[in-house]
């Protein structure tokens, strides 16, 4: 039996996200900043349809947005993970093996349905997303990963579904797909291509693969096989683990002072840390990094410093040291910064460490410290308790005037019913 892959990527995640609760939204422009009311990082059918841009400045478009009431909002990550999380856990309830590929797509093992009812089992998997989340989804399925991604691009500009089993269907929709469009190509490998005349997603499934192996290695050899139909990424049914937490923002407006960049620095910190213990992992290595515009060159600079610690270790008070350690070898005043990041690498379980009987009084003390600090945030939020006033300033520092309520996640936010 041959498999049969399925793609559900939710539409415009982040602007159907906020349309959930709101009813006055539907059909009205919308777009989602990034962080610090960056940039545009979606954008409604509504909006796009008046040229904004994906990655477009928001001060480039606000004129625009205002003469059409474009409504803004700045990123609810918050709302956008919890959300993400509740249409996964509708789709296992009629898809047992999916592979949760990112915050709004997860690809589906469908080979056991046969290929006669697969379209009706579709329409009841996307009827069942959007009346128990609120969050519309489009299907795309084929024989593998790479086809379920074409498919899944034909849906989008279709009804939602698009079942590509046929032959004659697969090469009709490739032979107008521009290859630049196919998943993994990327800008590198088309303009290789495209010198050696292989326009479409049709031409590059024709191509020998002795000349894909010399002009775009492994990786294109294994994306020609999956475009003929030949399984080369298999589904992923157990979420693969985490070798490193990154954390990091570009700001708005460039820092110059040790004080406001060693806030930020901590709360990334913070941050990574809640994620680690999510994850039950400890870090072994902490590496922090801090950039200066890169598009100022004759000032640009960029810097990082890795610390190795003592002793594996998820305890945020630990990690902040050793952050604010390597934040002191790299900084130097004159500067104006722009992105910082902190990042937690070679990690390990937490299950694999054991603690002596031999180990330093203060250990447990520390411990319980930061599992009492973990309860109080979830109770009373981010910024319901802090580590001195690092982090406060950062909150200070990040700007989000655009903020929707966490809906799902906090008593004081839910939404109300008049």
């Amino acid at each position: 039996m041959k498999s049969k892959v399925g793609l559900v990527d939710c539409n415009n995640f982040f602007v159907s996200c906020e349309r959930v609760f709101p009813p006055d939204l539907k059909e009205k422009p919308l777009v989602v900043l990034s962080n610090n009311d960056g940039c545009a990082i979606s954008r409604s059918n509504e909006a796009k349809a008046l040229n904004i841009r994906m990655g477009e400045p928001y001060f480039k478009f606000v004129s625009i947005a205002k003469k059409h009431d474009i409504k803004i909002f700045s990123s609810n990550f918050e709302l956008y993970a919890d959300l993400s999380r509740r249409v996964m856990a509708t789709i296992k309830t009629m898809v047992p093996l999916i592979n949760v590929y990112s915050i709004d797509e997860a690809f589906l093992d469908l080979s056991a349905i046969p290929d006669h009812k697969i379209e009706v089992f579709c329409q009841e998997l996307q009827e069942r997303v959007q009346q128990w989340t609120g969050i519309p989804i489009s299907i795309g399925v084929s024989y593998t990963k790479t086809l379920a991604k074409v498919a899944n691009i034909c849906a989008k500009r279709e009804k939602g579904i698009r079942i590509l089993l046929k032959e004659t269907e697969i090469d009709e929709v490739l032979s107008s797909l521009p290859v630049k469009e196919v998943w993994g190509v990327g800008h590198k490998y088309t303009a290789c291509l495209k010198n050696h005349h292989i326009e479409t997603a049709l031409d590059l499934k024709k191509v020998p693969l002795k000349w894909v192996r010399q002009f775009m290695s492994v990786i294109g050899e294994r994306i020609v096989w999956e475009l003929n139909g030949q399984v080369a990424y298999p589904l992923e049914t157990q979420e693969a683990s985490k070798k490193m937490i990154l954390v990091s923002r570009s700001f708005k407006k460039p820092l110059s002072s040790f004080e406001d960049l060693s806030s930020f620095i901590c709360a990334f910190t913070e941050k990574a840390a809640e994620k680690l213990r999510k994850e039950n992992k400890l870090a072994t290595h902490v590496y922090i990094f801090i950039k200066t515009d890169r598009f100022h060159q004759k000032e640009y600079y960029a810097n990082g410093y890795e610390i190795n610690l003592d002793r594996p270790s998820d305890e945020t008070l630990t990690l902040i040291r050793a952050s604010q350690a390597g934040l002191k070898k790299i900084f130097y005043p004159k500067h104006q910064y722009k992105k910082a990041g902190i990042c937690f690498t070679r990690l390990i379980d937490a299950s694999h460490v054991q603690y002596s009987l031999f180990s330093h009084p203060l250990e447990k003390r520390r411990i319980m410290l930061t599992k009492t600090i973990d309860q109080i945030k979830r109770k009373f939020g981010s910024k319901g308790i802090f580590y001195g006033d690092f982090s406060l300033k950062a909150f200070e520092l990040t700007q989000r005037e655009h903020l929707s309520p966490c809906y799902t996640t906090k008593w004081g936010q839910l939404a109300k019913v008049l």
